[in-house]
């Protein structure tokens, strides 16, 4: 007995001291841990709020061309209707961008050490709009760069070649005369492919400080707390929130290089269709021998062309749907005319396919949106429908006024969707499985571009499908009283 008071006091004992010893290494662990996440995220934030900077820059620069700046030099331009579509632009610019402050157009002077204003977006705004601390006077700070107006760069290292080369932003804070800031530029180009200013894009030192302790209570949160849970829930935090900064930052270098490659791909797509159109031009001059022969080429081409257009053109209006600023007119439009219109535009098609369309519209109905747009709607979904038909198949549109909306059906007797692919076939780059066997060049975002501006005129649509039986697309329109 004498030893067994002992033995069960040092298992205890040394139970005890392990516990602590695990606390302490724990506390120390969790400590280590959140000081280094704290410190590696400012540096990845930091990271990629310039990465995000830069990008809207490069982005909104191709929005301007050399040429339109070319007639802004003083302050006697902004009078010009040109001076204020770029004056709108830029503040559009910044209106779609929170943290953006200022944004503004320099070009380069006789002066390295000089540039002067083309444009800014308050370069229009009144007094009172200027006036942010509302003293009644104009301060410094607070006056917009004026054409003509000089800006000096002896201390901004990225305005005095880099911005002129490429997007890029400020390494650090800068000071100026409207106080400190962190800015972003890109360079914009002329019809030749020569850099003839330079967009900026300002965050205020503040904003930028915010985003940059925008962790803080979390880090001190996690110093707070122990325990192995803690450390998983930190890690998980901090995998998902960096995951989810990648995925906005490769988000945003998409939608970036979306727009570089249009840029680009728009000046040689217009040059083919020159191309295209002077062999048609030519034609009548050539020998019989050769006119055949050229007039297939030619046909080949052109509908080569068209083809690379078409992609061009449903890529970037899938990239305006999936942003949400895709610009729509406003007008009164009748819907009969648009859906005789289009049906008469398809007309060549129908004939060649040997289909027809039918349309039952009772009474006209009068709508208030883009009449293009709709036109694109109906154009999409026509061209669906003849594609899945079979030949010398009957395609129908049926109108039906529904108290304050209209529905419009385009319903086709073709080769259908299959079941599982019906959920997903509003989805961006989506097709049917069996959509291949129709029409191997299609590129899965006609539904999803014609949902998007139903729904931006305030409508809805959908789809009802049997496979080998045919489609039916229905959408409805609110109508103009």
């Amino acid at each position: 007995m004498n030893f067994s008071t002992p033995s069960l006091r040092r298992p205890s004992a040394l139970l005890s001291w392990k516990i602590v010893l695990l606390l302490g290494v724990t506390l120390a662990v969790v400590a280590g841990a959140c000081v280094f996440f704290f410190l590696h995220s400012r540096g990845i934030i930091d990271h990629l709020v310039k990465d995000r900077l830069r990008n809207e820059a490069a982005i909104a620069a191709l929005n301007f061309t050399g040429e339109e700046l070319a007639s802004i030099h003083t302050q006697a331009d902004m009078q010009s209707p040109e001076f204020g579509a770029l004056v709108w632009r830029l503040k559009d610019i910044r209106a779609r961008t929170p943290q953006i402050r200022f944004a503004y157009i320099m070009r380069r002077t006789a002066d390295p050490d000089m540039l002067e204003f083309v444009a800014d977006a308050d370069a229009l705004s009144s007094v009172e709009e200027l006036d942010a601390n509302k003293n009644g006077v104009l301060d410094t700070s607070e006056e917009p760069g004026l054409p003509g107006d000089l800006y000096p760069i002896t201390d901004m290292t990225a305005l005095q070649s880099a911005a002129f080369v490429a997007p890029t932003t400020d390494e650090k804070v800068t000071l100026d005369q409207w106080g400190y800031s962190l800015s972003g530029y890109a360079p914009i180009f002329d019809a030749s492919g020569k850099v003839v200013a330079v967009l900026g894009l300002d965050m205020l030192a503040e904003d930028y400080a915010a985003i940059l302790q925008s962790i803080f209570s979390l880090q001190a949160m996690l110093l707070m707390l122990l325990g192995g849970i803690l450390i998983t829930f930190s890690v998980m935090g901090f995998v998902l929130r960096h995951r989810m900064d990648e995925m906005n930052h490769l988000d945003d270098e998409r939608r970036w290089l979306l727009q570089l490659i249009l840029h680009q791909v728009g000046t040689p797509l217009t040059i083919f269709k020159w191309g295209v159109e002077s062999l048609q031009d030519m034609l009548p001059r050539l020998p019989e021998s050769a006119k055949a022969e050229v007039q297939e080429n030619t046909l080949i081409l052109e509908d080569g062309v068209s083809r690379l257009d078409h992609v061009a053109e449903v890529l970037l209006a899938a990239d305006r749907i999936q942003e949400g600023s895709m610009q729509m007119a406003q007008e009164r439009v009748s819907l009969r005319s648009v859906i005789n219109e289009t049906v008469a535009g398809i007309e060549p098609r129908l004939q060649k396919r040997e289909q027809q369309v039918r349309v039952d519209m009772p009474e006209d109905a009068w709508l208030h949106l883009d009449r293009r747009l709709l036109a694109g709607v109906l154009r999409e979904l026509l061209d669906n429908a003849m594609v899945y038909s079979p030949k010398s198949g009957v395609i129908s549109i049926r109108v039906v006024r529904k108290n304050k909306h209209v529905e419009v059906s385009v319903a086709d007797q073709g080769a259908g969707i299959p079941p599982e692919d019906l959920s997903r076939v509003f989805q961006r780059f989506s097709r049917g499985s069996n959509a291949g066997k129709f029409d191997p060049n299609g590129t899965g975002v006609g539904l999803y571009i014609a949902k998007g501006i139903i729904e931006r005129f305030g409508g809805k649509i959908a789809l009802h499908s049997v496979e080998g039986e045919g489609t039916t697309i229905t959408f409805s329109l609110p109508i103009t009283q």
